[in-house]
């Protein structure tokens, strides 16, 4: 578990680390502004675009030959990132490591899983906590990566933080063949389609292009509009062909399942929310209220900081309440805050932003674990890392989408009025897909423990 759970709090922490890092990127490669997006956008396309596939590959090829085969990947990449010495190198190294880091994610989730059966009232007491530990350190991760961002940039340089992650996934790759079960044969599940995993990676990397790609002021411009269409058209004939496939690359008939089709749209549209609103809250703190960088990380700290305490004590309310009734309670404490955040006015951080933000932490970790028990629960073990990569691919989508369309609420706000009105209005447009998770949860999530 352990080893699992320090996997994701890794991955994390790359994706705060690289962000703190980016302007010295830029100084030292001399990227344009344009062409630096794309040091965070490969890995976001790269990540999102493959997670469907990587899941699969778990329960194709085996949990722990995946899972370490990605660690040492992701090794290799942020060793290329560390050496490169040209922007393209840049690039290419953080596609790489999101196609690696895309094998590792949902494939931990299912180890994860696995190692916490969901049968007796004990054992289902057992992987809420597990699922709530990995919550509360995957937070961690993100928040350690902003601090060790910034040192590592200030006195090391920038390469250091690609190199960080070099011995680190050495270490957890000798131990991922040390401590993690043998995989089970899988008897006929050796292959899986060349064409469908393609045209399922493709669709996925447009989808996700879609949103990443465009412009805060123009969002559904024509080509957005055409790359959109053509995605969903890809993904549609994957559809098709997964429903004749007695193999299929992404098992269709766990979507019949109500809880699981729930989850994946809760997980879809909090993440709409939660990462965009943090994104948005850090420029806020740093160009309205003039807080430093390092400032900056450490009023961020609150959420994290939730986060991590609610997600330990969902496991308890879970088996004492039930999905449904924590879901529900967990998204409108997430949307008060987010209303209470859109207040603000430029006034002092304590007053404004740091009541609110112990909202959104304290809310936000209780559907984290609540959508991630009810997306993998009561499936056959061989589906559950294709489930994992799903419920992975619904919050990295949602939290594209999301950033795009709260980007436009700002700039056009911002644009007509001040900077303050157009983040106050992203906080308040983010309570809208908050309160869409509320009516879904109602609606496909289990209502009691006895269920």
């Amino acid at each position: 578990m352990a080893l699992l759970v320090t996997s994701h709090f890794m991955l994390n922490l790359d994706s705060a680390i690289i962000e703190v890092a980016l302007p010295a990127i830029k100084n030292g490669l001399h990227f344009s502004f344009s062409g630096l997006s794309w040091v965070a956008n490969s890995y976001i396309l790269a990540f999102g675009g493959f997670l469907l596939l990587g899941g699969r590959l778990g329960d194709v090829f085996g949990g722990r030959r995946v899972f370490t085969w990605g660690l040492l990947a992701f090794g290799c990449a942020s060793l290329l990132g560390g050496v490169a010495s040209s922007p393209g190198a840049v690039v290419i190294a953080r596609a790489a490591q999101g196609l690696a880091a895309a094998a590792i994610s949902p494939t931990a989730l299912s180890l994860l899983v696995s190692l916490y059966p969901d049968g007796t009232p004990q054992e289902r007491a057992k992987r809420h906590k597990a699922l709530g530990t990995l919550g509360a350190i995957a937070a961690a991760g993100g928040t350690a990566g902003y601090f060790l961002g910034g040192l590592l940039t200030e006195f090391i340089g920038w390469k250091a933080t690609f190199l960080i992650n070099v011995p680190a996934a050495a270490v957890a790759a000798y131990f991922a063949c040390r401590v993690l079960p043998p995989d089970r044969a899988l008897a006929g599940r050796k292959r899986i389609g060349v064409f469908s995993a393609a045209t399922a990676s493709i669709g996925m990397t447009l989808l996700v292009y879609a949103f990443v790609g465009a412009e805060p002021s123009h969002l559904f411009t024509a080509r957005t509009c055409a790359v959109l269409v053509l995605s969903l058209l890809l993904l549609f004939l994957v559809v098709i062909r997964q429903r004749r496939s007695a193999d299929p690359l992404f098992p269709l008939h766990i979507l019949r399942i109500p809880q699981i089709r729930g989850a994946n749209m809760v997980a879809a549209l909090i993440n709409m929310s939660m990462g965009p609103v943090i994104f948005f809250l850090s420029l806020y703190i740093q160009q309205v209220l003039d807080y430093s960088p390092l400032a900056a990380g450490l009023a961020i700290l609150p959420i994290v900081a939730m986060v991590s305490l609610s997600s330990r004590l969902t496991g308890t309310l879970l088996t004492r309440f039930g999905v449904r009734t924590v879901t529900v309670g967990g998204l409108t404490l997430f949307g008060a805050g987010l209303v209470w955040l859109g207040g603000i006015s430029g006034q002092a951080y304590w007053a404004e932003v740091l009541g609110p933000e112990a909202l959104i932490g304290f809310g936000g970790g209780f559907v984290f674990v609540t959508f991630t028990v009810s997306g993998t629960v009561g499936l056959d073990p061989h589906d559950t890392g294709a489930a994992s990569g799903l419920l992975t691919t619904a919050q990295k989508v949602g939290s594209a989408l999301g950033l795009a369309l709260l980007s436009t609420v700002t700039a056009r706000v911002g644009d007509e009025h001040t900077l303050t009105a157009g983040y106050g209005a992203a906080m308040l447009a983010a309570a809208v897909p908050v309160a869409l998770a509320v009516v879904v949860s109602l609606r496909w999530l289990p209502g009691g423990t006895r269920r």
